[in-house]
Order: structure tokens, then sequence, then C-alpha cells
């Protein structure tokens, strides 16, 4: 990361997870929907360099063979921990790519000032981005190395409670959505673009996430064990997979513990039962809502009732919406066709809101993060909502 682009200390921090496991640990995929740990670091790195000094500059020849190691469509994500080099080669690695990219950094700023990339920013605010979102999920891999140690250090959780009865009523009306353009700090991404407004029904909306405590309350009504509960799809992942609690739980006659996450159990010194539930998929969620007798928002409702000040606990954990992830009118992929387009299938659904892992550049309301329903291991809850 070059001097002035970003936080410096993104880059220490993408090293720092190079070096906090054993090179075993390191190496080692522990989820089989999240690459090695050191896998994310080498391609933050590898990003940066390919889109300054190979795209735009348009000479890198020390990332020939890379591509195959660090583009997610050459290297199939079961793959990749058999491609990368020894830790103590991709450290050396990792520190050339800094001292190239400062270089690179310098020549851009001076030689191609004009260039709408770096004139408008876009790129420096793009990189920065995807650095923060690597680090977050840097962070589910060490969940999910936790979550699969006998000996993880938990915390207990006995007390169930009641689906949430705090509601804040919206009038509805039409929520302006889209950014006209990219030039903006922190730039959107391609599918946040698109100026339109988007028509919101009346509705009431939960002023608080749903909590630990309530999500046992469904588990202890039998939540798991009720078809009626849930969608033919997620029931019948449900039963493939033999789900019955959140990921990281261990339930117990007593109640259930819970995994504590890398940067703690609770944000902001909640108790255990208060924080919103996290480690959930979208089919638990909508299974979750219907028991209460509630629906998922989606996504233009979630950012109604945001910009309107009804919303509290956001950023504890990622709030699964109903909808899927679509385009805004007048879609342009950029900076390339592969960030958005691919996952607007019908069945990638719409994250808002950030969990406590997300960083400043990523944790804007206009943000879009998308998953599968059956996705488990992102630090997802959710919101509940009745009409």
């Amino acid at each position: 990361m070059a001097a002035g682009f970003g936080e410096e200390e993104l880059r220490q921090a993408l090293r720092d997870a190079l070096c906090a496991w054993t090179e075993t640990e390191s190496l080692t995929q522990h989820h089989p929907e999240l690459s090695p740990l050191a896998w994310h670091a080498g391609h933050a790195a590898f990003v940066e360099s390919h889109w300054l000094r190979e795209r735009l500059l348009g000479h890198a020849p020390d990332l020939n063979g890379w591509h195959a190691v660090y583009f997610p469509e050459l290297a199939p994500k079961a793959k990749r921990a058999n491609t990368l080099p020894p830790r103590a080669e991709m450290l050396v690695w990792f520190d050339a790519q800094e001292q190239r990219n400062r270089d690179a950094w310098a020549v851009a700023r001076s030689r191609w000032s004009r260039h709408g990339l770096i004139s408008s920013g876009y790129l420096e605010s793009f990189l920065e981005q995807h650095q923060c979102q690597h680090l977050e999920t840097i962070a589910q891999v060490q969940h999910a190395r936790a979550c699969a140690q006998a000996s993880a250090l938990t915390q207990p959780l006995r007390e169930a409670a009641a689906p949430a009865e705090d509601w804040v009523a919206l009038d509805g009306g039409p929520v302006e959505l889209g950014a006209l353009n990219a030039c903006q700090s922190p730039a959107p991404y391609d599918n946040e673009l698109g100026a339109h407004t988007q028509p919101v029904a009346p509705c009431r909306i939960a002023r608080l996430p749903v909590s630990n405590a309530q999500w046992l309350g469904f588990i202890q009504d039998g939540g798991y064990q009720r078809p009626e509960l849930w969608s033919d799809a997620g029931w019948a992942w449900r039963q493939a997979q033999g789900i019955d609690a959140p990921m990281g739980w261990r339930l117990s006659t007593a109640g259930a513990r819970i995994v504590v996450e890398p940067t703690g159990p609770t944000p902001d010194g909640l108790r255990i039962a208060d924080a919103a539930v996290s480690g959930i998929s979208w089919h638990e969620a909508q299974a979750h809502a219907r028991w209460a007798g509630c629906a998922l928002p989606d996504e233009f409702q979630w950012l109604a009732a945001r910009r309107a000040g009804a919303l509290e606990g956001v950023g504890q954990a990622w709030e699964w919406c109903a909808n899927a992830l679509h385009t805004f009118p007048g879609f342009r992929a950029f900076p390339y066709d592969r960030y958005t387009l691919p996952w607007c299938d019908g069945q990638h659904r719409v994250l808002k809101g950030g969990s406590a892992h997300t960083r400043a550049p990523v944790h804007r309301e206009t943000f879009r993060n998308f998953y599968t329903p059956d996705a488990r291991h992102v630090f997802a809850g959710l919101r509940l909502l009745r009409p």
C-alpha cells in the first residue's frame, strides 16, 4: 500500500494476518466457503499490483504466473491451499509488492494525474475497500477455526426471550437510491450506481436486531424442527446439513454456549444475551421471521428506516434482507464486469448494515453485501418487519 493511499494500518493488518498462526494453519482451508487465511492476504496485495501496475501502468512482469494463484476465477476455492508457496516466500513477495507499488503510485500521481481512475481517486478507494473486505473475510476464517476447535473459548447463554415488540412505524413513500457517479469518497461500487426512487409501503420495523436470547427462544420452541416455518429449499438444506443452531453455538440442556469471535463476544459491553445473533443463513433468518409472525425487510425498507433514524444496533451483524441482488437502472459494470453481474442470479440475497468486523470505508448505508441463502460463515443476523 503506497503512502497516502488509504490507511497504512490496512497493509500492516494484512501482513500481520500472514504471521498470526503457524504456517500450517495459515495455509489450511478451515471452512469450505473460505479460502486459507494466507490466500486472502496474498490476494489483496496481488489485486493492488494488478490494477495499479499491470492494468494502469501496463508493466508488471513480476506478476507472471500469479494470476492462476490469486484470480478467483482461475483458482477454485478448494484448490487454493495447494497453490500457495511457503509462508517465508509469501512474505518476501508481499514486501516486494509493497515497495514496487509505492514507486508505481508516485509515477501514477505525477505522470497519470489526468487519468480518470487517478484524478477521481476511484482506484485508491476501490483498492482500499477491497482490502477492507478481505480483512473482514480473514476475521471469518479466524472465527471458523475457533468454531472447529473443541477447546475454543465460549460464553454461556441461558436466557431465552420472546420476539421483539419494540417497533418503529414508517409512513412509506419513495426512497432515493443510487449514486449519480463514482467520484465520491468512499467510491461506490457499480451496483450502488444509478440514481432512482423506489416506493416503500407503510410498515413497522424492529428498532433492534434479533438478539441471541431471542434466537434461543426460537430454538427452544422447536424452530429447527418445524417444517411449516421454512421454505421448501430451506427445509431441504437444514435437513441435509443437520443444522440446529447458528454457527459457533453449542447447545446444552441449560441453554447454549457461543464461541467468542476474534475480537470478542459482544460489542460495546453488551451482555451475550442482548447482542445481535450472528452466524445464521438467510434460510434460518426467514424461518425465524415466520416464527415471530413477521418478515424480513427488503433493502429499500431497511434503507428508509436507517435514514429516518429508526434503527438501533446497526453494525453488530450484517442483516439479511428479503430481496435478491439486482442492478439499478442504467447499470454499467465498472471497473470490471465480474464484481456484480455473475451474482445477479436471483439467488444471492442482499445484506445491509455491516458487522463488528466491517471497516469504515465499507461501513456505509448504501453498501450492498450479498451471499447465497445457505451462507453461515459471514457475520450475519436479521431484523424483523411487519406490514
